[in-house]
């Protein structure tokens, strides 16, 4: 992305941060539990149809989306930028959500943008709304039903105490092993077993019935 490029991105987030904000606003205000975000499903791809994307509603999941930016067809790499939006009980959107969700907006919309502009950035740009990460494993269940097929990169933007501009990046891994307990004991305070709390992250299978590992 060329210095050209990362002055349309921030000039079409500084132009859009209103709308942005009234995105999140309306998401915050109705706090929506895992697999019931139907309210955050709406706003959303309205928002995304509204801004010049082609929109699948009720994707794999009916409460999960995909939307779709793509000027030249089977050119370039396929990137996909997640949404979050569902709220915890009784505390609402606590974990940020409703950020997560204006954040990842906002990058699509400004990526759009500049591949708009400059015919060099080749590509598919994919919006993924993934319901029920509070404890409902949202993306693990998209990906088992396929539904990040094709996808070559996926990324997603979190609220925390402190900007990290290096963050960690995992893969999706399956593993089949064999091992001894200490093995396992190892694997569990790994940062691969991390998925166990954080699926967006990380897809970990150990199954302890092959004396092989598989990649």
């Amino acid at each position: 992305m060329s210095e050209k490029d990362f002055e349309i991105v921030c000039a079409k987030i500084e132009d859009k941060k209103e709308f942005l904000n009234s995105i999140s606003q309306e998401i915050w205000k109705m706090p929506e539990l895992q697999f019931k975000e139907v309210q955050a499903h709406a706003v959303l791809t309205c928002a995304l149809k509204r801004c010049g994307f082609q929109v699948q509603k009720h994707y794999f999941m009916p409460t999960a989306f995909r939307a779709e930016f793509c000027p030249k067809k089977d050119v370039g790499p396929t990137v996909a930028i997640l949404l979050e939006y569902d709220a915890l009980p009784e505390i609402g959107h606590a974990c940020g959500h409703n950020l997560i969700a204006e954040a990842g907006l906002a990058a699509a919309i400004a990526v759009k943008a500049a591949m708009e502009e400059d015919a060099e950035l080749k590509g598919k740009l994919v919006v993924m709304g993934t319901p029920a990460e509070e404890g409902g494993g949202g993306k693990i269940q998209l990906l088992e039903l396929g539904a990040f097929e094709g996808i070559d990169a996926a990324m997603m933007v979190h609220p925390a105490r402190v900007t990290n501009i290096f963050p960690r990046t995992l893969c999706n891994i399956r593993l089949s092993v064999k091992g001894s307990p200490d093995f396992f004991f190892f694997i569990n305070f790994s940062p691969l077993n991390k998925c166990r709390h954080d699926e967006s992250s990380l897809k970990l299978r150990v199954e302890a019935s092959s004396l092989h590992d598989q990649f």
